[in-house]
């Protein structure tokens, strides 16, 4: 799950970030209550191309016992580039964001490959629980509401099925 209302203590030993959710998790598939089981480490790569390694929390839900990861938004799931340098590739505006072509390539072709699957899930959200979202959302809203409604594609190969 993808969350917005966060707090970063970062260790100055390690130059490590802890993100605390400052949000009420509730479990996305039974709304049941989520406890903290433990951390994992995640690396994102920033625009610079400079690494940041981030200790992310993991919540276990009580009553259906699925564990979920609390995600900053910052971070796009199953990524490693920040949310605001895979804006920036789907967008164009490259110069900013240091990584190699094929890696640019990529993140492109993958956009155009889910971002029908992702408007459908906007549509979709708005259709079932009426729930208002601008007409030109940001990826990284897209992104937040498809995670948060379970609905985030692991692999490529769910598309790529006929």
């Amino acid at each position: 799950m993808v969350i917005t209302a966060y707090r970063q203590e970062r260790d100055e030993k390690t130059t490590e970030c802890h993100i605390h959710s400052e949000e009420t998790s509730i479990c996305p598939l039974c709304s049941g209550a989520l406890r903290c089981f433990g951390r994992r480490k995640r690396v994102m790569i920033q625009n610079d191309g400079g690494k940041q390694k981030l200790h992310i929390r993991r919540r276990k839900c009580q009553e259906c016992g699925k564990i979920h990861h609390e995600l900053p938004d910052m971070l796009v799931p199953y990524k490693r580039y920040s949310v605001d340098s895979i804006e920036k590739i789907i967008a164009g505006d490259t110069k900013e964001v240091v990584c190699e072509e094929s890696t640019i390539r990529r993140i492109r072709t993958w956009w155009d490959t889910c971002r029908l699957y992702f408007e459908s899930i906007i549509a979709s959200l708005r259709e079932k629980y009426k729930v208002h979202f601008s007409a030109n959302m940001a990826p990284r809203e897209m992104f937040r509401a498809a995670a948060n409604a379970h609905l985030w594609p692991a692999t490529r190969s769910v598309f790529l099925t006929v």
